[in-house]
């Protein structure tokens, strides 16, 4: 799971800021107050400059919130239900709870990104023109840099590789004509790579030519769309291999539970050595209450053994993941990511029936991969 900082919530959906966007936002307010303007808005003095550079790098990243709920809110028409929004600098992830399962959902949710980013460049440049005087205008050189940016945005998004969204309508379109997902997702991806390859080899071309913060945009924007390409083959690869998968077929069924009351000192002496396990579920009065793993004994010194219980230094129930048997694999892959343990508790009818850790998904990513080659 993508993390941030939450912010707010607007249409039901959580709005987070990835931590990497304080520095892109001082990096790229930076270059616009000592570069972009100066360059291409002369007159001014050093102080509006940065007002002009700042105000322009927030006010691209409002332009891209919008885009990114144009995305999130035809997704929840449709019955896709994005939960959150993680926005960057220049675009954002959102975290659907599952995806488009036909290509013209794909389609609707792809374009609605561009849209919206032409229709915010039509607005900024009319207001622009609206706000056009003789002489140099702070103002009118904001809104027309906005109006640029949106351009660039749409433009940038429908290159068609995944997972800009031009890669996705592109995804949609090969996905509607096959009917095979797999090989269109492999597709755009591919293209989505080669763009990115030629964007880092243009990037560093421009830096050795004198063009330094040009060409690391390009290089850090060609970096990041690499990544986004291969991961996105590579998570449609994961959710097709855990499809159908439910935990009851995967889970650890042979559990040892610890009593609540029993000291550290004991638990480690009757139980972590003998079971060899690095977590254990936690029984007091037949009933699971939290999970003692070998991290939390750690995190104790020798001295507090043999005065310690296990529920004094468990991590009770509330704050553990806990599935049940019935619960898809899938659905369990985000539930442990966003806990901090890497394991869940398999919990049916108020007894302890089984664990799963992300160890045991991921050998059956690789299992399956393997199998498929």
């Amino acid at each position: 799971m993508t993390r941030g900082i939450k912010l707010f919530t607007l249409f039901n959906i959580q709005i987070a800021l990835d931590y990497s966007w304080f520095i892109v936002f001082a990096l790229f307010g930076w270059s616009l107050s000592y570069g972009y303007f100066p360059h291409y808005a002369p007159g001014f003095d050093k102080t509006t400059y940065l007002a002009l550079g700042f105000s322009s790098a927030f006010l691209i990243f409002v332009c891209v919130l919008i885009h990114e709920l144009s995305h999130s809110l035809v997704s929840n028409s449709l019955g896709h239900k994005v939960k959150r929004i993680t926005l960057f600098i220049f675009g954002g992830i959102a975290e659907m709870t599952r995806e488009p399962d036909t290509a013209s959902v794909e389609l609707k949710i792809a374009v609605a990104g561009p849209i919206a980013s032409a229709l915010l460049a039509a607005i900024f440049y009319t207001l622009a023109k609206l706000a056009a005087t003789p002489d140099p205008s702070a103002t009118e050189a904001l809104l027309t840099y906005l109006g640029l940016v949106n351009t660039m945005l749409c433009i940038f998004n429908l290159i068609p590789g995944f997972p800009l969204d031009g890669g996705r309508i592109l995804r949609a379109l090969w996905w509607g004509y096959t009917g095979n997902i797999d090989s269109a997702t492999r597709a755009a991806s591919r293209i989505g790579v080669g763009f990115a390859l030629i964007l880092i080899v243009l990037g560093f071309m421009q830096i050795f030519s004198g063009n330094i913060v040009g060409g690391l945009w390009a290089v850090l924007i060609g970096f990041f769309i690499q990544r986004a390409a291969e991961g996105g083959y590579r998570q449609l690869q994961y959710q097709q291999a855990l499809s159908g998968v439910l935990v009851r077929e995967l889970m650890s069924s042979t559990v040892v539970s610890i009593p609540g009351e029993l000291k550290l000192e004991r638990a480690i002496e009757q139980y972590f050595l003998v079971h060899h396990h690095v977590s254990f579920p936690v029984i007091v009065d037949g009933k699971p209450v939290g999970l003692i793993t070998l991290g939390h004994i750690r995190s104790l010194g020798h001295g507090q053994w043999s005065n310690t219980t296990v529920r004094e230094a468990m991590d009770p129930l509330t704050s553990v993941t806990v599935l049940t048997p019935e619960t898809k694999v899938i659905d369990a892959v985000g539930m442990i990511s966003r806990g901090t343990l890497g394991r869940a508790v398999v919990i049916k009818e108020g007894r302890v029936v089984g664990m799963l850790s992300r160890g045991d998904i991921m050998r059956l990513l690789e299992l399956k991969t393997v199998l498929k080659e």
